[in-house]
């Protein structure tokens, strides 16, 4: 599934969205975690955030987590 459908089914068919989170590449901290709540909107290139001109570029995102929990990851494990 591509990041932006797995943002979309977030987004749109979760009732509780302020159990998941966006995990993204930071540049100054490794990673940052990110709450669908600030989420506004996604496109083909960037992330939308409410209240803010602030825009993540998609391939920055790195998992969905809902709470501690992997919801989607741009690598996935191997099998085993």
């Amino acid at each position: 599934m591509r990041i932006k459908d797995a943002i979309n089914r977030v987004l749109w068919s979760e009732k509780d969205k302020s159990s998941f989170s966006l995990v993204i590449r930071d540049r100054e901290k490794g990673s940052s975690n990110i709450p669908f709540d600030v989420i506004e909107r996604v496109d083909n290139t960037y992330i939308y955030l409410k209240d803010s001109e602030d825009v993540i570029p998609l391939h920055r995102v790195l998992e969905i987590r809902k709470g501690k929990d992997l919801y989607w990851s741009r690598y996935p494990k191997p099998d085993l």
